[in-house]
């Protein structure tokens, strides 16, 4: 359970860092101007995205029919090798590129997620899957915090920005490194040997992968509460994508337009993002004890509900460094600890244990083809009407998810 948690950290930190640090990368390393960046950045998540989409749904069957511990040797691997190839982009095509690889790397990380619902049992999945979510963005608050302050470090110890960003991509490519040798050496896989024993017997090549994908939709249609979680999938993972391709970019833009230079304005992003962190930290054991006590349906409609709130709220930020941006961090990590851990538990509640990785796999691809559209269409809101307007798009889309999932469980379409 250790080893898991620690190689959950590496890959969630990392997630994030690349988030935080693609705004310098666009600004110090291409020299791109900031009326360019913001359909740039959804060009780029948008081909991130691909790479995602084409491996999710193979990367979870696989998960189920070969464990889940190939599948983080395939993330952490690919991790190690985008980052220190990223400050060496010269163009943007070599960056559309690696963001396409990035998105294969991630693709083996969320499908071998599913051991962290491997493990517990049904009374205890909610405060179990607090403690899995918490420790991680745990971790990632302090390490963004440190790490967003390197460029600017190393540029004030005489480095050039090209030098700065080289150093810092390549210390904090040793994190997965690192965990790709600890999985390799230590991490035994139980729970994926037993699912995939207890799969439908078609374990070798595409004939497996596809005859578990069968299942599982053939499930969605006799479960509807199962069914609804693939479809809150197609939302309730684009949250990632919008933060981490506007929110630090925003910063970013309106600190250059106040005369406030790149890298001190990435600080302040890095300062946004461990707010957010932490509050994740506050709100899991919350919702994860909450979680285990009363209706679970009803728990993720509230969920649903906090994140149209908390993203909307943003459409009222009128300065990206003042007080009015850290309250707005903080409702949004508490909303994102809500609809992590229900999510997540909520779909362990509904999937048989043999088609987990599969259920990941589908619930990850859903979110996937959304986010191709969102990434895009984020991109040209934020450059024609405004910094926060992908923020506020999202809101609304929670809100349309709300709505359909309050009709689907109504009690006159749902027996209790």
């Amino acid at each position: 359970m250790i080893l898991i948690f620690f190689v959950t950290c590496v890959c969630v930190s990392i997630m994030e860092f690349a988030n935080v640090m693609t705004p310098l990368v666009l600004g110090q390393q291409l020299h791109l101007l900031p009326t360019k960046q913001g359909f740039l950045a959804g060009l780029l998540g948008a081909t991130q995205q691909a790479g995602t989409l084409l491996f999710i749904i193979t990367a979870g069957a696989l998960a189920d029919l070969r464990g889940r511990r190939a599948m983080l040797m395939w993330t952490l691997i690919g991790l190690f090798l985008c980052l220190l190839a990223y400050p060496f982009a010269s163009s943007i095509l070599l960056l559309f590129g690696l963001r396409f690889l990035w998105g294969v790397a991630f693709a083996g990380y969320s499908s071998a997620a599913t051991v962290t619902i491997d493990i517990p049992d049904h009374r205890s999945r909610g405060k179990f899957n607090s403690i899995a979510f918490l420790v991680p963005w745990l971790a990632a608050s302090g390490f963004i915090l440190i790490t967003s302050r390197w460029p600017n470090e190393f540029r004030m110890a005489g480095f050039s920005p090209h030098q700065a960003l080289l150093w810092t991509f390549g210390l904090v490519a040793l994190f997965p490194l690192v965990g790709a040798l600890v999985t390799a050496l230590f991490f035994d896989d139980p729970f994926g040997k037993a699912a995939a024993s207890a799969s439908n017997g078609v374990t070798k090549g595409a004939v497996g992968v596809l005859a578990n994908l069968r299942e599982v939709f053939a499930y969605a249609r006799a479960n509807k509460k199962y069914g609804l979680i693939l479809f809150i999938g197609s939302v309730a993972r684009t949250d990632t994508i919008v933060i981490g391709s506007f929110l630090g970019l925003w910063i970013v833009n309106a600190g250059r337009a106040s005369g406030v230079d790149a890298f001190a304005a990435a600080k302040t992003a890095g300062l946004i993002a461990a707010i957010r962190f932490v509050t994740k930290v506050i709100g899991a054991p919350l919702f994860g004890a909450i979680y285990d006590k009363v209706n679970r349906a009803a728990l993720m409609l509230a969920s649903l509900a906090m994140m149209t709130a908390a993203f909307s709220f943003f459409g009222l930020v009128t300065d990206a460094f003042g007080m009015i941006m850290m309250i707005g961090a903080l409702c949004l990590g508490l909303a994102e600890s809500a609809e992590g851990i229900v999510c997540q538990s909520f779909l362990a509640d509904q999937a048989p244990a043999h088609l987990r990785g599969s259920s990941v796999g589908v619930f990850s691809f859903l979110g996937t083809v959304s986010l191709l559209a969102i990434s895009l269409v984020g991109g040209y809101l934020f450059d024609h009407v405004g910094f926060s307007s992908p923020l506020v798009m999202e809101g609304a889309l929670h809100f349309i998810v709300l709505v359909i999932s309050v009709w689907v469980l109504s009690p006159k379409r749902l027996p209790v």
